[in-house]
């Protein structure tokens, strides 16, 4: 549903705009109007977007920009609109692993580098806002990882992506959270934190949230 390519003949690994990213951007585009500066902001891909954050954070007010299929790439086209015209006093960040699907296939330091920009984007534009980096979530291989879907992804290029960020990011005013460890279980990713292999259970929403709550104030 989400790859990017679709069926296209050729396309030499660039990113693919569809109609429900599209519809997606348009909606944080249009939800600008409705709230107030100084809230907290999610934005990222669908891991964010398929997040309910008034079930899972009843507490907060957060203001949910991500995008299901967005890549690093697309964050950075779109970061105005959904991050900067906001004003938030607190965004979290949650990109990677469409990076490395069937999309612009880029390696983990391309999206890491990827990430610092989007990260010296926010800081050079809201500079009292805080920064948290979220880990990518790690996926069941045999559902969706290489070779068994198209696209490289793995989850020793997931863990490696958050294990380079310091390499690009040393400001020790972003907080980077790994909850990468946090999906596994004896080893093993942990199958009842998924719906599909990639996207979180209602029980792997419940671990990402416990893990958040304590930035949220």
């Amino acid at each position: 549903e989400y790859i990017m390519r679709e069926n296209m003949i050729f396309n030499p690994s660039i990113y693919q705009l569809r109609e429900s990213s599209l519809k997606r951007m348009l909606a944080i585009i249009n939800n600008q109007k409705n709230v107030t500066n100084n809230q907290i902001l999610f934005f990222g891909d669908s891991i964010f977007e398929f997040c309910d954050v008034k079930r899972y954070f009843p507490n907060n007010k957060i203001i949910n920009c991500g995008i299901a299929g967005a890549t690093s790439d697309e964050l950075l086209w779109i970061i105005d609109e959904a991050v900067i015209k906001y004003h938030p006093q607190k965004v979290f960040i949650h990109v990677g692993t469409n990076d490395l699907g069937n999309t612009t296939m880029h390696s983990p330091r391309k999206i890491a580098e990827n990430i610092a920009l989007i990260v010296e984007i926010i800081q050079r534009n809201l500079l009292d806002c805080s920064i948290y980096i979220i880990s990518p979530l790690p996926c069941i291989e045999e559902q969706q990882a290489f070779p068994n879907v198209n696209g490289i992804r793995s989850n020793a290029f997931l863990k490696y992506i958050f294990q380079i960020l310091p390499e690009y990011i040393s400001d020790d005013k972003i907080t980077m959270i790994d909850i990468f460890a946090q999906f596994y279980k004896d080893g093993q990713v942990n199958t009842d934190l998924y719906k599909d292999g990639l996207h979180p259970s209602d029980q792997g929403y419940q671990v990402m949230a416990k893990n958040l709550k304590k930035y949220l104030h």
